[in-house]
């Protein structure tokens, strides 16, 4: 299957999560007790590189459907680099971050 395929079953995934945890927040609406007592994310986590781990969730949480930031987590899980004309000095001070 070809990277667009599974880029397309796993965002239909992600979705459909989203779909899953709104429903479930919708019930009982405390984000706290929901991530402290679910082990729905845990098999993303294992796919996702921690810099847009943290995304991913805010995104599922708050039902993110943004083009961008969908791209931003499928790019990571596919281990594909998003920035363009991006120059970084070895050993240079400058620290990574996920929104730069």
């Amino acid at each position: 299957m070809s990277v667009l395929g599974k880029r397309e079953i796993l965002k239909g995934k992600i979705f459909s999560l989203q779909e899953e945890v709104s429903e479930i927040l919708s019930i009982d609406n405390d984000v706290d007790k929901f991530l402290d007592n679910t082990t729905i994310l845990d098999e993303w986590e294992e796919i996702i590189p921690d810099p847009e781990y943290g995304i991913f969730v805010i995104a599922i949480l708050n039902n993110i459907k943004r083009e961008i930031v969908i791209d931003k987590i499928l790019d990571s899980v596919f281990n594909i680099s998003t920035s363009k004309n991006q120059i970084v000095k070895k050993n240079s001070k400058v620290k990574h971050h996920p929104f730069c």
